[in-house]
């Protein structure tokens, strides 16, 4: 019969505990390292900035208008420094913040009123907090499953995944869903073992935080069903305590009795849920304060001000729930009736449901970019190519030798709740993924990441032979090797499959590789060229000229001003480049006719205007110069894909140095 992974060590000094002290937090002070110095050079990225101004504004003012569709807990962490340093807020009579529009007020705040990338950096500190927690999750969960080694196993896949460092250093809920959905799995399964309470507390505060991490947070229920059905139908007794003091001074627990009986077992694990489900209610209500509304109420002495200024936001709040709740058609969404219910009885906060209306009505909305292709609704290809691609090979590699060893029993688990948990969790959650719209980014993977290397420290049981230590290792060293070379854009990361980051863009945009991360080492290349003026078309969400000066291409978010089409150093975004979000930049939009319309609009702008010209005549011709410069630095943009950048900023921005003439045969229809 094959020796199951963890009877005896493969590797005795991996197993040693005095080595795990010490490589442990060796580990994490590495990975904290390697954030804290990558975050500092980032600049800040796209949403960031309504991350931290939503986080800012729920301590404030206990009220959840900006970006309502996320839930509040990863900002208000996020933000806690921020409360302590100076910074600026707006008066209530900001049209943007009465308004509810999240961007412009993130911009006007960050840029305009204070220095953004100071305050933002302090809140990435706090992710990092997270980014460990995470890792230490990994550790923990592999350790129980397969023993010592493999526990150090996949603390060392994660601590050099170049995913988990590309966005446990941002603020975003992202890592903090990828921790909550980890850990809700690991103590839960502890206290399917032995009911006692601190285990019950830990349970209870992770799947409370995790129902405040993301609206995503549902898809770990049904692992957490699996787990509770597994441990009352299965042979494995529960530990109770008897509620007992054991007459051994030294005894390192209370006396426990074990549930047998299904009966029995069933009856507890019943209890638990209702009190683990009660428990995500009232932490969904001390998230948001116990404030039933989305705004924060009046005080009792508000003058007629302030009361015409809430009477403005509720009618902006009403609208933007009818639209959230309906079809384009009128007629109401899946879900609709249900949300007015709960909001009707108060059984949840207002901001909480109006954050999931929002989520499910944006969650169908995305445009999508591929390979060269273009989608309103995605692909179901996207996620598995986003993984083989933005995964290091290693890591793959080895997730699949973890895999083959627990197929054919080499490697087996000492807790079968716990590794049912996370198998049926990556199924849905893969599936739910891969099924959904939202092609926008590879970091939506992210709370696959722990269970991915967990199954693949499963690969320990390989470490018994020579060959597998050899190749193991290699794969280590490959992996390490991988990390170092990458430092600091890990947002940027492609394996070798892509050719790296440098060709990443061919395959995906956006936060894969281009979220607004280098506008800092923009700045360092302005100053390395002060002669070049900078005309930059942007994605991002930060105000570029307040890193540098610069004039603006078309760019995801409008800034001033505009840039002359002339000689000068051209730099744009690479998700700009292909057109992500931008019909008139894409290939397919530039076809004969669109050239066609294009050059009659370019005679008619380079026409004196006659002198007998009639006002409808005029109105018309100014429309048709107007849309003419508009379009022209489309077309520009939409040339220069297929044209060899001069240099590179970072691996998200091309840079094309270009003459009058080059300008004037790039913009020809």
């Amino acid at each position: 019969m094959p020796r199951p992974l963890g009877s005896r060590p493969c590797v005795p000094l991996l197993a040693d505990a005095r080595l795990h002290r010490v490589v442990v937090p060796a580990l994490l002070l590495f990975t904290a390292f390697r954030a804290v110095t990558s975050l500092r050079s980032d600049s800040v990225t796209f949403d960031e900035p309504f991350h931290l101004v939503a986080g800012v504004n729920a301590w404030r003012n206990a009220d959840y208008r900006l970006s309502p569709d996320h839930p509040p807990l990863g900002r208000m962490w996020a933000a806690l420094p921020v409360l302590f340093m100076h910074y600026n807020w707006p008066g209530p009579d900001n049209e943007a913040w009465q308004d509810a529009r999240t961007a412009q007020f993130a911009v006007e705040w960050l840029f305009e009123l204070n220095d953004g990338q100071r305050l933002v950096v302090a809140g990435r500190y706090m992710m990092v907090v997270l980014l460990l927690a995470t890792c230490l999750t990994v550790y923990a969960t592999a350790r129980t499953l397969f023993g010592p080694v493999a526990g150090l196993l996949a603390l060392v896949l994660a601590a050099l995944s170049p995913t988990l460092l590309a966005h446990g250093r941002l603020i975003t809920t992202d890592m903090p869903i990828t921790l909550g959905t980890a850990l809700t799995l690991l103590t839960f399964s502890l206290l399917l073992r032995r009911a006692a309470w601190p285990r019950l507390l830990a349970a209870v505060l992770a799947l409370a935080a995790t129902s405040l991490a993301k609206f995503s947070w549902p898809l770990v229920v049904p692992a957490l069903g699996v787990m509770a059905v597994w441990a009352v139908l299965g042979r494995r007794p529960i530990e109770v305590p008897t509620g007992q003091r054991s007459a051994a001074r030294t005894a390192p627990h209370e006396p426990m009795r074990m549930l047998t009986r299904r009966r029995d077992r069933a009856a507890l694990v019943l209890g638990v849920s209702l009190f683990l489900g009660l428990a995500v209610w009232a932490g969904i209500w001390t998230g948001y304060r116990w404030h039933v509304t989305i705004l924060a109420p009046l005080t009792p002495d508000a003058d007629p001000t302030a009361i015409a200024q809430l009477k403005r936001a509720k009618d902006v709040v009403i609208n933007d729930w009818q639209i959230a709740l309906r079809n384009p058609d009128g007629t109401p969404r899946p879900l609709a009736p249900f949300l007015q219910w709960v909001a009707r009885t108060r059984l949840l906060p207002e901001g909480y449901l109006f954050g999931l209306a929002r989520t499910l009505f944006l969650v169908g909305q995305h445009e999508a970019y591929l390979m060269g292709a273009y989608s309103d609704t995605g692909w179901r290809s996207y996620f598995p190519i986003a993984f083989a691609l933005k995964t290091p090979l290693a890591t793959q590699l080895l997730l699949a030798a973890g895999i083959v060893a627990l197929v054919l029993r080499r490697a087996r688990s000492r807790d079968p709740v716990l590794l049912a948990g996370l198998i049926v969790f990556a199924a849905i959650y893969g599936g739910y993924a891969i099924n959904g719209r939202v092609n926008i980014g590879h970091r939506h993977l992210l709370p696959l990441y722990p269970v991915f290397f967990v199954l693949a420290s499963a690969c320990a049981v390989w470490l018994s032979h020579r060959v597998g230590r050899w190749l193991v290792g290699a794969a280590f060293v490959w992996l390490l090797g991988a990390q170092l070379w990458i430092h600091p854009h890990y947002l940027a990361y492609f394996n070798e499959l892509s050719g790296g980051p440098s060709r990443g863009y061919r395959f995906l945009v956006d936060s894969n590789i281009d979220w607004g991360q280098d506008l800092l080492r923009l700045a360092a290349y302005a100053r390395a060229h002060p002669a070049e003026p900078i005309k930059l078309a942007y994605f991002g969400s930060a105000l570029p000229t307040k890193y540098l000066n610069c004039t603006a291409l078309p760019s995801f978010f409008g800034f001033e001003p505009s840039a002359a089409l002339t000689a000068g150093t051209y730099i744009t975004s690479v998700t700009q480049l292909v057109g992500a979000y931008d019909v008139e930049v894409r290939p397919d939009f530039w076809s004969v006719r669109a050239r066609q319309t294009f050059g009659q609009f370019a005679e008619i702008a380079a026409q004196r205007p006659p002198p007998d010209e009639t006002p409808d005549r005029r109105k018309q011709r100014e429309q048709i110069v107007q849309e003419y410069d508009a379009l022209r630095p489309k077309r520009l943009i939409a040339r220069l894909r297929d044209r060899q950048p001069d240099d590179r900023v970072g691996y998200s921005m091309l840079v094309y140095r270009l003459t009058d003439a080059d300008v004037e045969e790039l913009t020809r229809p």
